[in-house]
């Protein structure tokens, strides 16, 4: 039996989506500078013209990479502190959830963390950047401070800065792609260990 028809706009979504995935995987591999337009048509498998029906510019392109890095990031905060999950447990899986981002999805947090980077010269692109990275670190913070609110416990120093510390440091980690997993480990366990010390568990 014959699989349905697309509608026009499940195309349109499809071409768009893999446009974003040849994008994401062309910035990571060799940068901003170095990943054309052309290019990213060839490795999606679509005509010039497709993505620039998509994608007027480059500027347009990054812009919705970065939407869609972004929101990717975000999610996986969000479902590190599922609030089904038991409190202790919770806490120190969001923690070393966090610190691992740059092992878990490295792809798109170098992404992330190159458009970051590219915003310090971009005014507009840094505007935008800025507000993803304050989402991640709202994320991060929001899930912090209801669990240990049920936990009864207070930090001492505020979710703010131990979100803060922690996206910074899974975004530099993100820069320095190749490390040797066990010196990756080692730093995520000494980033538990030095969060869980300033909280009175």
């Amino acid at each position: 039996m014959n699989a349905p028809r697309r509608t026009q706009d499940e195309r349109r979504e499809a071409t768009r989506d893999a446009l974003l995935g040849a994008a994401v995987s062309l910035l990571a591999e060799r940068g901003i500078a170095a990943a054309t337009l052309a290019d990213v048509a060839e490795r999606a498998g679509v005509s010039k013209g497709a993505l620039t029906h998509h994608f007027d510019a480059k500027d347009a392109l990054l812009d919705a990479v970065l939407e869609r890095v972004g929101a990717s990031l975000a999610g996986a905060l969000t479902t590190a502190w599922d609030p089904t999950t038991p409190p202790f447990p919770r806490l120190r899986g969001a923690l070393a959830g966090a610190a691992s981002l740059a092992d878990d999805r490295p792809t798109e947090l170098r992404v992330f963390a190159a458009l970051a980077a590219e915003g310090t010269r971009d005014a507009r692109l840094g505007a935008a950047a800025r507000r993803h990275l304050d989402a991640l670190e709202a994320t991060f913070a929001q899930g912090l401070t209801f669990t240990l609110d049920e936990l009864g416990v207070r930090s001492r120093v505020a979710p703010e800065s131990v979100a803060r510390t922690l996206v910074a440091a899974a975004l530099g980690a993100a820069l320095r792609p190749g490390a040797p997993p066990a010196d990756v480990n080692e730093v995520r366990r000494l980033w538990e260990a030095a969060i869980l010390a300033q909280i009175d568990l």
